[in-house]
């Protein structure tokens, strides 16, 4: 059994399980290739952590993870945490450290 060092500057969504959590999941190893994503599925929800201290999510990813139009808002629906600071629009989702502003 190997036990992987957790991220050390953790961010990014906390989405309740199902085919949202599933393309999100997705979305996060796309657009913020480079960069360490961890995913745990704990049941009813689906913790998603992105290394170095921002997570970008953007709505073209998403929709194309999922086959179907989607709206950010339908992200916020479904997301009852997150761990960092979150910035939103219409087209992105940004998850940062108050430390990493940009």
């Amino acid at each position: 059994m190997s036990i992987e060092t957790p991220i050390a500057d953790p961010v990014g969504p906390v989405v309740q399980a199902g085919e949202l959590a599933e393309a999100v999941a997705e979305a996060a190893a796309i657009d913020n290739a480079g960069q360490r994503v961890d995913v745990r599925n704990r049941g009813s929800y689906v913790r998603i952590e992105v290394d170095g201290g921002e997570c970008v999510l953007r709505r073209a990813t998403i929709e194309e993870q999922l086959g179907r139009p989607f709206q950010m808002h339908e992200l916020e629906i479904s997301m009852p945490s997150f761990v960092g600071r979150i910035e939103t629009s219409t087209e992105y989702v940004r998850f940062f450290l108050a430390h990493k502003a940009s």
